[in-house]
């Protein structure tokens, strides 16, 4: 098939990494595949790189002139099939720019916000032929805001080889905390760093390693040095050795206020970390109720340092939930994502049913 994808995100975060590697695994199962991401994004250098043809545009909103010109020569030239967005900005440019006008549109959903009810969001839900939602919670919130079920289909993200590691983390002293994700306020650093701080203060020899960036790491930055565990603290940035980083920690703390579908609580089990996220939309499926990691109801410092003290003090839970996250997180591969992409695509370009 001839596929046109869109993926216009500035950064190069959970989403945009799932956007290569889908779009690979599309290209390498004999798809023409065209990619149009934002002009000098990590994704535009990225995708070339994973033989992905791609072309940049201007950056802008989805409403932007400037893009939807652009967008709309690249649709002309192509003469798509089917059209792929990979995000929401990619979603909305594909509809107003017409590039889906006269090929099937397959949005990727992997947020739990509710669409807007405007006439211009109901005009951009409306104009998708599939939704592929990252998780049940994602598909049950495009459901609640109208969309039929019929159009919603959960197709899970998915880790590639080398996230897959049987590496075992030092013993400790000290307990190796970890968080990975963007520093946007959203994902709850600060809740790790006042956790650090109460456990250190209770005795515990623990440190944290931050991976990722953003603009509010500094704010985490100065908290860490405002409650004295600044020395107990790494902030790593971007790092392309994430699985490496996780399997040399312990336990991976996520206390995001809102998450789709946390793929950073699957990459953690599948390196062997103990993960514990707040649950909140998608987090219960991606450890299934519990049972391959653990859930905290509530950002309070104090619930997320007991989780942590809970879980140092069995270590027969801790066995169990390791050897049982690597089994649910084997599930979650790169190739079974593309596989279930690729159904889909097939079946929107075919005007099929579900």
């Amino acid at each position: 098939m001839r596929l046109l994808a869109l993926d216009l995100g500035s950064a190069m975060r959970g989403g945009q990494r799932q956007t290569a590697l889908v779009l690979a695994g599309l290209a390498s199962r004999g798809h023409e595949v065209r990619l149009l991401a934002r002009r000098g994004a990590p994704l535009a250098a990225a995708a070339p790189a994973a033989g992905i043809a791609t072309a940049e545009v201007p950056a802008g909103s989805e409403a932007s002139p400037v893009l939807l010109l652009a967008v709309a020569r690249e649709a002309r030239s192509f003469r798509p099939e089917i059209v792929y967005a990979g995000d929401a900005r990619g979603h909305g440019a594909a509809v107003f720019s017409r590039a889906a006008a006269s090929a099937p549109l397959v949005v990727h959903r992997r947020v739990v916000f509710s669409p807007g009810r405007d006439l211009l969001s109901r005009l951009k839900y409306r104009a998708v032929s599939r939704y592929l939602a990252i998780s049940r919670a994602v598909a049950e919130s495009l459901e609640r805001a109208g969309v039929p079920a019929a159009k919603v289909i959960v197709v899970p993200d998915g880790l590639p080889d080398e996230a897959f590691l049987e590496n075992t983390a030092p013993t400790p002293p000290p307990v190796r905390l970890v968080h990975a994700g963007a520093f946007d306020g959203r994902k709850g650093q600060d809740v790790v760093v006042e956790t650090l701080a109460r456990l250190v203060a209770g005795g515990l020899d623990a440190t944290a390693l931050f991976l990722g960036d953003g603009p509010k790491r500094g704010a985490v930055e100065a908290q860490a040095a405002a409650r004295g565990v600044a020395g107990r603290c790494v902030f790593a940035g971007h790092v392309e050795d994430v699985a490496a980083r996780l399997a040399a920690s312990h336990v991976l703390l996520l206390p995001s206020d809102s998450e789709g579908g946390p793929l950073a609580l699957v990459e953690a089990m599948a390196a062997g970390c103990l993960a514990v996220g707040h649950d909140v939309g998608g987090a219960s499926e991606m450890v299934q109720g519990g049972a391959a990691g653990t859930l905290v109801a509530s950002l309070d410092a104090e619930a997320w340092e007991q989780a942590v003290l809970s879980l140092l003090h069995d270590p027969a839970r801790r066995a169990r939930l390791v050897t049982d996250g690597r089994t649910v997180a084997r599930e979650r591969t790169i190739a079974r994502t593309v596989a279930g992409v690729e159904a889909e695509l097939e079946k929107a370009r075919a005007g099929c049913g579900t």
